[in-house]
């Protein structure tokens, strides 16, 4: 009988223990997230040769497993859906969204989960000699001195931003429609420019390092080029929604983004997508990446 009793009171005893914990925030209820993100191969790749098989998919991979008490699935919309649903709040984060003041509006940021090789110049390799006189003394391309080359050729594609510094390049150079510069209005514009570019109908373009790995293959055709200006690697970081029901989720997320395996997995998969000649120079360049970098 007193055995029954003291087991009655110890039910109860835990039953209370438990509402007053998840009423204080001090039980882990599992939250259920939508990580909206959009196919930029090879970032992040739903389908095909290597679905799942990008950087981003691997980090994902990574916080599913290594966050079991939340419950996450994915989400591939268009990215201007993705923002759109970002904007709106709710129980939203983004692997793939770069820092923006405009998005610190709606999205929370962690700190870096690694760095990445920003947009840059691409040139065939057989084409080193004759832009030699366009790299500085770090290999940064001067693209401002480029573009003012009209026997040179430039390949972009018409509905992709570049970023702030680029497009006020290049913008105006297409609203007065110089001749040196050409646009791809494909749906996979960067495959496409790779393959004009292949085909000598212009002399340069813009792309990720990675993306030319992805749709150029490890022929060693093309070579990459950071551009002076914007040659800093890009902290790559994930994001939620500035809404409650993110808070436990962004907070455990925060807590893994500075560990050491969690670098470890995105450095292994990045680094497979890009060409072997920059993986030198992307290691010295994290290791010149100042200690107190945000």
């Amino acid at each position: 009988m007193r055995r029954t009793v003291a087991r009655c009171r110890a039910r109860r005893h835990l039953k209370w223990y438990l509402v007053t914990a998840m009423l204080s925030g001090g039980y882990a209820a599992a939250d259920t997230i939508a990580w909206v993100g959009t196919d930029f191969p090879p970032m992040a790749m739903s389908q095909g040769e290597h679905a799942h098989g990008g950087y981003i998919d691997a980090l994902y991979k990574h916080l599913k497993e290594s966050l079991p008490q939340h419950d996450f699935h994915e989400e591939i919309v268009p990215w201007t859906r993705a923002m759109a649903m970002a904007q709106r709040g709710g129980a939203y984060c983004l692997i793939s969204a770069f820092q923006t003041p405009e998005r610190d509006a709606f999205l929370r940021f962690t700190a870096p989960y690694g760095y990445l090789y920003p947009i840059g110049i691409v040139i065939r390799a057989q084409d080193q000699e004759r832009f030699a006189p366009y790299l500085n003394p770090e290999g940064n391309f001067l693209l401002d001195a480029a573009l003012k080359q009209s026997g040179i050729g430039m390949g972009v594609a018409s509905s992709r931003s570049y970023g702030p510094r680029i497009d006020g390049l290049i913008k105006p150079l297409i609203s007065n429609r110089a001749k040196n510069i050409h646009q791809s209005y494909q749906d996979e514009s960067t495959k496409f420019l790779l393959a004009m570019l292949a085909g000598k109908r212009f002399d340069y373009m813009l792309a990720y390092p990675s993306e030319v790995e992805y749709y150029g293959g490890p022929s060693n055709a093309f070579r990459f080029y950071p551009i002076h200006g914007n040659h800093e690697l890009l902290p790559g970081r994930f994001s939620c929604t500035k809404s409650p029901e993110t808070d436990r989720v962004f907070a455990d997320v925060s807590r893994l983004v500075p560990t050491k395996n969690s670098q470890a997995v995105f450095m292994a998969a990045y680094e497979r997508w890009l060409p072997k000649y920059l993986v030198k120079s992307y290691r010295q360049r994290l290791a010149d990446l100042p200690v107190s970098s945000p």
